[in-house]
């Protein structure tokens, strides 16, 4: 395979375009929500518009990720885009919320498939020694989808309607199709034809869909200790469990067993599962801190929020370029992890007399220390990947962030509710924390809130720690200057 730099512009072109319509439809959808709302009506299935979409994504990363493997990017990159369109204009139409959520959990299974491929097909044209300087485009795309994505979907729902927060993929997405078409036909098709495990794909689907499940039913929906939490988290064991032990035993694993022994692979995922998570509780979490304990307004809230996304996003950027100019992945990270720590420790010490301001810098801090070590797992991960199982370990890299996002902030949203309840009895019969914000609060509560995020923040300096320390393990490996085309190379 042989491609000119016109060539390869062209594919990072459409694999970026891809990205950007798979990060963007994560966001463009919440301030729209109550539009929707009001339009369909079953205002107690409105959440499912968002989880109908994490759960079918979340799973088809890593199986997507695997086909491609097996049949080729440039099938399955145009096949996820197809559906993504598709399932937008169902969405669009949609004239019931049921209609609506089922066409959001089409759009999942493109969404998750297109964040996939889209980092794949990069690593099918540009070599890991060089790989890194993509890094900047890729955490450009992300911040630039999380601040456009709101102020879009709610302008776009103002003065056009909400179906428009669908109907604008459409545009974008042939856009992409016709330079995916044509740039990618010289990539190479697998020449061994092999199936997929379809029981895999049901034990995976059925394990996350059941963890995510209770999750997201956990402490709103229902209690933790109840029935239909329990019964969740004894299918997503089982489940699991029956698919790590079926993936040992098939000729084509998903998620194949010699990742979790590979020397880089291994601790790469279980480090990036416990820095995406705990970023994501900081993203997530943050807002509410800011409004409920130190009284920003809402309109503020979005502006303090900026730093952090736009910090992560710069030190993304600079650790691709020192990967590709040094060769080297390891340093940035253990640069960077250390950084975000004090930070949080900074933060969980001042959390009680912050002013908006402190915080959001402080938060500015902790995104400047966690940026690296996004750019710097996939590159490592990829590199040490064989050529068979780069499809695979792109898709291992995104689910480990997915589950660690989804665990870490339920994990959180649980322990900062549970230290106001026992802190603070007069908000005991809040069922969630965006029920603080609805709540009018003496300066005591706001105290009590205040304490229970300095535990927070406390704990996710920890889990930057454990990040820390798991990613120091992380072996060092040349990076290769040609693409698999080239040479294989690679761990397997």
């Amino acid at each position: 395979m042989t491609l000119t730099q016109s060539e390869i512009r062209t594919i990072v072109l459409g694999a970026l375009l891809a990205l950007f319509l798979s990060a963007l439809d994560q966001t463009i959808v919440a301030t729209a929500l109550p539009s929707i709302g009001r339009e369909l009506g079953d205002f107690e299935l409105i959440s499912w518009v968002v989880t109908a979409y994490l759960l079918t994504s979340t799973c088809a990363t890593p199986i997507l990720g695997k086909l491609s493997d097996l049949y080729g990017r440039r099938l399955m990159l145009l096949g996820c885009l197809v559906l993504f369109l598709v399932a937008s204009a169902l969405c669009a139409l949609a004239s019931s919320m049921t209609m609506l959520i089922a066409a959001r959990a089409l759009q999942g299974v493109g969404g998750g498939g297109l964040l996939t491929l889209a980092q794949t097909v990069i690593a099918d044209v540009v070599a890991p020694r060089e790989r890194g300087r993509y890094a900047a485009y890729f955490a450009t795309v992300w911040a630039g989808s999380a601040l456009i994505g709101p102020t879009l979907g709610g302008a776009l729902t103002q003065y056009a309607g909400w179906p428009w927060i669908f109907w604008i993929n459409l545009p974008l997405g042939l856009l992409a199709l016709g330079i995916v078409d044509r740039s990618l036909r010289k990539l190479p098709v697998p020449r061994v034809k092999a199936r997929i495990d379809f029981t895999s794909v049901a034990l995976l689907s059925l394990g996350t869909v059941a963890l995510l499940l209770g999750l997201s039913w956990g402490g709103t929906a229902f209690p933790w200790a109840s029935l239909p939490i329990a019964a969740a988290a004894a299918v997503a064991v089982a489940g699991g469990w029956l698919f790590f032990r079926r993936q040992g035993r098939v000729e084509q694993p998903i998620l194949p067993p010699r990742f979790l022994g590979d020397a880089v692979v291994g601790p790469v995922l279980l480090s990036v599962f416990l820095a995406f998570g705990g970023y994501l509780v900081l993203a997530v979490l943050a807002p509410t801190y800011l409004q409920v304990a130190l009284q920003a307004s809402t309109g503020e809230v979005g502006l303090l929020m900026i730093p952090l996304m736009v910090s992560t996003t710069v030190t993304a950027s600079l650790c691709g370029r020192y990967i590709t100019r040094t060769g080297t992945y390891r340093r940035p990270p253990m640069v960077g992890l250390p950084v975000a720590i004090v930070a949080a420790l900074a933060l969980a010490a001042m959390a009680t007399h912050a002013t908006p301001l402190i915080a959001s810098g402080l938060l500015m801090i902790i995104g400047l220390g966690v940026g690296p070590i996004f750019p710097a797992s996939m590159v490592a991960s990829q590199n040490a990947a064989a050529i068979r199982d780069l499809g695979a370990v792109t898709g291992a890299v995104a689910f480990s962030r997915a589950l660690g996002g989804a665990i870490l902030v339920a994990a959180g949203s649980a322990l900062v509710l549970g230290l106001i309840v026992a802190w603070s009895p007069s908000v005991a019969s809040v069922s969630g924390l965006e029920e603080l914000v609805r709540r009018p609060l003496g300066e005591a509560e706001r105290v009590a809130i205040a304490r229970a995020f300095a535990v927070l923040f406390a704990a996710v300096a920890a889990v930057f720690a454990l990040s820390l320390l798991i990613y120091l393990r992380v072996e060092h490996r040349p990076l290769r200057t040609q693409t698999h085309g080239g040479t294989e190379g690679g761990a397997g």
